[in-house]
C-alpha cells in the first residue's frame, strides 16, 4: 500500500531542499545554549550571535552569572535587544540553578524527558517552548518545539486552528513528522519564517510553498 504524504510532509520536503540548517549550539555549553535560546526569541540571529559571543567571553559558568549584577549581564547581551528584561531573566535562572541544582544542568539533563521538562519549567523564566528547544538541542530529545515563526507559518497554512496553543499544535505537528526528522524540521521552518514567511511584509512572491497557503 502506498501512503499518501500529508500537506505538512510535502511542505517540509520542499523546504528541506531550499534551506540548510545551522546547529549553532554545538560550540556552546548547556548553560550558554540555554542563554542563546532565550536571546534568540523575536530577535535577528546576527544580533543573537554577537550577544552570545560576548556573554561567553564575559562569564564563566552558571555560578559566575548568578553572582553578577543585572547591569553586567545587560552590557554583554545588549545587541540581542530587550536586554533589561532578559538580563533579569538570565540572572534569575542562574540563581535558581545554583540554589536547586548546584549550578549543574546535568542533574536535569540526565532525567527522562517528561521529568526534565517539568524541572526546567519550574524555574522562573523557562517556559515550555524554551524547555523543549533546550532539551532538543542539548539532549537530542525528538521533539518539535513550536516557536513564533512556526506558529505563524502553521496558521497561514491552515494547520494551526484558532484554539491551538503551544502543546496542542506541537502534538499536531509531531504526529505528522517522524521523530528523526523533527529537529531538522524545526530549524528549517524557523529559517523559512525568518527569510520568507515573515510577520511583516512576507515575501509571498518568492515563497516555494505558496500553493499550500491559505492567505491570499
Amino acid at each position: 500500500m502506498i501512503l499518501m504524504e500529508t500537506k505538512l510532509q510535502k511542505i517540509v520536503e520542499i523546504l528541506s531542499e531550499k534551506y540548510k540548517i545551522d546547529v549553532w549550539w554545538k560550540k556552546y555549553t548547556p548553560f550558554e545554549t540555554l542563554v542563546g535560546i532565550i536571546l534568540s526569541q523575536r530577535t535577528y540571529w546576527k544580533n543573537v550571535e554577537t550577544a552570545v559571543k560576548r556573554f561567553c567571553e564575559r562569564f564563566n559558568g552558571v555560578e559566575d552569572v548568578a553572582r553578577a549584577s543585572v547591569k553586567d549581564i545587560e552590557k554583554v547581551i545588549k545587541p540581542a535587544g530587550l536586554y533589561q528584561i532578559r538580563s533579569r531573566r538570565i540572572k534569575n535562572i542562574a540563581e535558581d540553578l545554583v540554589e536547586k541544582y548546584d549550578g549543574k544542568l546535568n542533574k536535569i539533563l540526565n532525567l527522562p524527558y517528561d521529568e526534565a521538562k517539568k524541572k526546567l519549567t519550574s524555574i522562573k523564566g523557562i517556559g515550555p517552548k524554551t524547555a523543549d528547544v533546550f532539551l532538543m538541542a542539548v539532549k537530542g530529545e525528538r521533539v518539535l518545539p513550536i516557536d513564533v515563526h512556526i506558529f505563524r507559518i502553521m496558521k497561514r497554512l491552515g494547520i494551526a486552528g484558532e484554539r491551538d496553543g503551544y502543546e496542542s499544535l506541537k502534538t499536531k505537528v509531531e504526529v505528522e513528522i517522524p521523530p528523526n526528522r523533527r529537529m531538522k524540521t524545526h530549524l528549517i521552518l524557523i529559517e523559512f519564517g525568518r527569510q520568507i514567511c515573515r510577520a511583516q511584509n512576507p515575501k509571498c512572491e518568492d515563497c516555494p510553498i505558496k500553493k499550500y497557503c491559505n492567505v491570499k
